[in-house]
C-alpha cells in the first residue's frame, strides 16, 4: 500500500512537472516573435534630404545643387541574420506599402510627397510625386539580435510576371499600381527626378530611374514569354552591424550622384552635348540604357553596384545604400 501511495505521488508530481514546462514552452515562443520597424531616409553628407532641401557641392567641381522632386524605390527579398550569420525568422506586415504576394514580399518606400517644395507638380516638368509618404517596412521576428539585413531594391520578377499577367494598372495591388515604365513594359525600381540649379544660376532637371530592362517584345506583356528581363537591374544590398528599430536604412544621394557632370543634354534622351554655350540646362538623365545612349547611367549603375554589360549586381560595391 505504501509502494502504490508513493508511486501515485511520483505520477503526479511528473505529471505537473510536464504540465508546466509546456506551459512555459508556449509561452516563451510568443513572446520571443516581437515586433520590429526598418527604417528609411536619405541624406548628402550629414543633410537631410527632403522636399525642402537644396542640396550642394554636385558635379565635377562642385558647382550644382539640387531638390529632390521625387524618391521612391521598391525594396524585395528582406533578410535578418544574427551574429553568426544564422537567417533570424521574421513575417512582413500587410499594408498599402507592403505586400506579401503568394510568391514572395515586396515594399514600396516613398520619402517624397507631393505638397511642397520641389515635390510640387510645377516644380519640374516631370513631377510624378506622390501625395502619400512612407519611410518604414514593419513586421514581426523571433529576436535572436540582428547583425545584419540584405534586401534588393526592386520587385522580384516573378511578382512582375504575375501581377502584370493577370491584373490591369487600375486593378494591381497596392503598392504595385505604381511605378512601372507602362504597364505592358515592367516596372521601375528605384524613381529619382530632381531640380538643378547652377552657381551661375541655370536650371534644368534630373531623371534617374533604375527598373528592368528587356522583359519582351513591343507586343507582349513584360515576362509573357520568359522567366526574367535580360537586364534585371536590382541592386543588391548588405548592411552590418544594423540593428532594426535603431538604426536607418540611408540612401546617400551624393554617392548616388558622384561622377556626374551635370553638363545640358542634347535632348531628353539624355545624350550630352559638349557645346554649353548652344545649351545652358544642366540635365542628368539615365532610364536604365546603355551608357553609349545615356552617358550618365554608366556612373549611377557603378555607384549602385550595377552592371550595364548584363544588368547584374553586388552589394560589395554598392555605394549608395548604407546606414
Amino acid at each position: 500500500m505504501r509502494h502504490k501511495f508513493k508511486s501515485t505521488l511520483f505520477t503526479i508530481a511528473t505529471m505537473a512537472l510536464l504540465s508546466g514546462c509546456s506551459s512555459d514552452s508556449g509561452t516563451e515562443d510568443e513572446l520571443t516573435m516581437t515586433p520590429f520597424t526598418i527604417n528609411f531616409s536619405a541624406m548628402s553628407g550629414d543633410q537631410n534630404v527632403d522636399c525642402d532641401a537644396m542640396v550642394s557641392g554636385f558635379g565635377n567641381e562642385g558647382h550644382y545643387s539640387i531638390g529632390v522632386s521625387d524618391l521612391r524605390f521598391y525594396v524585395s527579398n528582406i533578410e535578418l541574420f544574427d551574429q553568426y550569420g544564422e537567417k533570424i525568422e521574421a513575417s512582413f506586415d500587410s499594408n498599402e506599402f507592403q505586400l506579401n504576394h503568394d510568391l514572395g514580399f515586396v515594399g514600396l518606400v516613398d520619402l517624397t510627397s507631393n505638397s511642397s517644395g520641389k515635390c510640387t507638380s510645377d516644380a519640374i516638368p516631370n513631377s510624378e510625386g506622390t501625395a502619400r509618404t512612407n519611410n518604414v517596412m514593419t513586421g514581426k521576428m523571433i529576436d535572436t539580435g540582428v547583425n545584419k539585413i540584405t534586401f534588393d531594391i526592386g520587385v522580384p520578377q516573378a511578382i512582375m510576371k504575375e501581377v502584370i499577367a493577370t491584373q490591369s494598372a487600375e486593378d494591381a495591388p497596392s503598392p504595385l499600381n505604381e511605378m512601372y515604365w507602362s504597364w505592358a513594359s515592367g516596372y521601375r525600381h528605384f524613381v529619382m527626378n530632381f531640380a538643378i540649379e547652377s552657381m551661375m544660376g541655370n536650371t534644368g532637371e534630373g531623371y534617374i530611374h533604375i527598373g528592368s530592362r528587356g522583359c519582351g517584345d513591343d507586343s507582349l506583356l513584360a515576362l509573357e514569354n520568359k522567366e526574367k528581363c535580360d537586364f534585371v537591374n536590382t541592386p543588391k544590398v548588405e548592411i552590418t552591424d544594423f540593428e532594426p528599430n535603431m538604426d536607418t536604412v540611408v540612401i546617400r544621394i551624393d554617392k548616388l550622384l558622384d561622377q556626374l557632370s551635370f553638363a545640358p543634354a542634347m535632348s531628353s534622351h539624355g545624350d550630352h552635348t559638349a557645346d554649353t554655350e548652344m545649351m545652358d540646362s544642366p540635365s542628368v538623365t539615365c532610364h536604365s540604357a546603355s551608357p553609349e545612349m545615356q552617358p550618365d547611367c554608366a556612373a549611377i549603375f557603378q555607384n549602385l553596384g550595377l552592371s550595364t554589360d548584363d544588368g547584374s549586381s553586388s552589394s560589395d560595391t554598392n555605394q549608395v545604400v548604407q546606414h
